[in-house]
């Protein structure tokens, strides 16, 4: 398959599921392992790249509830994804219970050590020598409680530089050698740019691991309303047989959670300037167009669309497993239940409608186009992906401490701006608006 071929599928009519061959992904030997969860379980594993593992198609991300983690590695969920960012390291804890007594040889466990700056704000004492980051995954392997990490990934790295880092590689070629890893990969999602110089798009710096030829596995933010970074990166792992995670693949649940927002900022009483007024009031109306495509396609709530979003990135033949943040036991049941699914006519009918009529609602993770526009350095990309894990993934506590911590500017310098951003943005996005309202539910009282 040619790579516009599958990015074709803007017209949501083109792509059918005969497309796609079925050899590389052919249910593994192995079910579940014993006291699975009996309603759902995974139907298809895929083989993860070079590394010579068949991972479960649909795989576990952020999650802080053992009890939870613990049901979806019932239902047969083998690919795990932490870091030890992901609340100062207590998720790795929750990964270290959740797989004792299990098999370790049917997991494939990810984690991260940051190389970002300044990265102490993540980690307290942290750092980014060979003895830092030696350090920094003994007590990964602690909190694990595994004698080994399945891959260990350069998060977010913002740069090709990055990438080079001696420090890491040295020492991850001495835990190799140890034993105690054994792949490298990179992650993804966005710029960091923290109101200095915009740093290098997702695209850039991913292609340029795939042809680096030291990592193994990526981990990239991609979906049916962001595609077009995403399919370049996926071909490239194709050509290099490299291991393919998705996060962020779920762009419908702002819609419903924030359609009010605006409203709610503009009755706040708040006194706001005339450009910012405008602003908020052409955020309203296309909350309120969007209502009426959702109306029309009699579209009553987003998990139904969440699943034909899905379903979008499982039919794609170059992407292995799809990553996701299981908050409740319900989120077990529905999101398993698609493992093996492919689109139907009426997943493309929905995710049509909905692409037309709330996808200007959506700020692409991993765009940044608009940040150079902004005269006062607002790291937009960061802050909006902070309002995702608001507003998405039901993450407030986690999003607000994040967005506190920045060390630059932040999205009240909005209140006061004409918008400059606005231009910027190729998808025609009110962006100004939404970083207001993502002000309003960051900022902490």
């Amino acid at each position: 398959m040619k790579r516009r071929s599958f990015l074709g599928f803007s017209s949501l009519g083109l792509l059918g599921t005969k497309a796609f061959g079925q050899d590389r992904t052919s249910p593994g030997p192995e079910k579940a392992q014993a006291g699975a969860s009996e309603a759902v379980s995974i139907k298809e594993y895929r083989m993860l790249g070079r590394t010579g593992f068949k991972a479960s198609d649909i795989a576990v991300g952020v999650t802080f509830t053992g009890s939870i983690l613990k049901a979806v590695l019932d239902a047969g969920v083998n690919y795990i994804d932490t870091s030890e960012e992901y609340g100062r390291g207590h998720c790795e804890k929750v990964v270290g219970e959740a797989i004792e007594g299990r098999d370790r040889k049917s997991l494939f466990i990810t984690t991260k050590i940051g190389l970002r700056h300044p990265i102490t704000r993540e980690v307290p004492g942290a750092g980014n020598t060979k003895t830092d980051v030696l350090r920094r995954v003994y007590k990964s392997l602690e909190r694990l409680k595994t004698d080994y990490i399945d891959c260990l990934m350069i998060p977010n790295a913002e740069n090709v530089n990055i990438l080079k880092s001696d420090e890491f590689h040295s020492a991850a070629t001495q835990l190799k050698a140890e034993g105690r890893v054994r792949f490298v990969g990179v992650s993804h999602h966005g710029s960091q740019w923290e109101g200095g110089k915009p740093e290098q798009s997702m695209e850039t710096v991913l292609l340029a691991a795939a042809e680096d030829g030291r990592f193994d596995v990526m981990l990239l933010a991609y979906n049916f309303l962001k595609q077009d970074m995403g399919e370049e990166v996926l071909e490239a792992c194709r050509k290099k047989n490299i291991g393919t995670t998705l996060m962020k693949t779920n762009p419908v649940r702002e819609y419903f959670a924030a359609q009010g927002t605006a409203e709610v900022q503009e009755k706040s009483g708040r006194e706001l300037s005339e450009t910012v007024r405008r602003r908020l009031e052409a955020l309203q109306e296309k909350y309120k167009q969007a209502a009426d495509f959702m109306r029309v396609y009699g579209l009553s709530g987003p998990d139904e669309i969440r699943a034909a979003a899905i379903r979008f990135c499982l039919s794609n033949p170059f992407v292995h497993t799809v990553c996701h943040s299981f908050q409740n036991f319900n989120d077990v049941r529905d999101i398993i239940s698609l493992s093996g699914g492919r689109l139907s006519s009426t997943d493309k009918d929905r995710l049509a409608a909905y692409a037309k009529g709330c996808g200007s609602l959506y700020c692409r993770h991993a765009c940044g186009l608009c940040e150079p526009g902004c005269p006062f350095g607002v790291p937009i990309n960061t802050i909006m992906r902070y309002h995702h894990y608001f507003e998405a993934q039901g993450r407030e506590k986690y999003a607000m401490e994040e967005y506190a911590a920045l060390p630059g500017p932040r999205a009240d310098l909005c209140l006061g701006c004409k918008g400059e951003c606005q231009p910027a943005c190729p998808h025609n996005i009110p962006i100004h608006g939404l970083l207001i309202v993502a002000h309003q539910n960051l900022a902490m009282p």
